[in-house]
């Protein structure tokens, strides 16, 4: 398990999927990003799958940085339930919670060295 967000523990209408649902696909534009708060989320790239990500894990994340194409698919491995964070919410924790931008950099920078593991 990777870093954890548990800025978004208490979230009040979580977003519930079952398992197999897709959240989002490939090459979608992104307005928001998630938090698993229950449950796994597999990140697939071209079918295959990347990364799964459980309780307090992030995703969806870089459309809201560089406001750009998903680089990846998400799916609920299992039933989860997910914190839905709109764009506008990114930004305004972006620039008012340093703790959460220093966490989403974790998230970010851990994520990358994996990959980078991988080559």
């Amino acid at each position: 398990m990777g870093v954890k967000l548990d800025l978004f523990a208490g979230e009040e209408n979580p977003r519930t999927c079952e398992a197999g649902e897709l959240i989002f696909s490939e090459f979608d534009m992104g307005s928001e990003m998630y938090v698993v708060l229950e449950g796994q989320v597999d990140l697939t790239i071209n079918g295959e799958l990347v990364l799964t990500l459980g309780p307090g894990e992030p995703f969806g994340e870089m459309a809201l940085i560089d406001q750009e194409p998903r680089t990846a698919s998400a799916t609920a491995k299992t039933a989860c339930k997910l914190a839905v964070i709109p764009e506008r919410r990114f930004l305004f924790l972006a620039q008012t919670a340093p703790t959460f931008t220093l966490q989403l950099m974790k998230v970010i920078v851990n994520r990358l060295r994996k990959m980078n593991a991988r080559l």
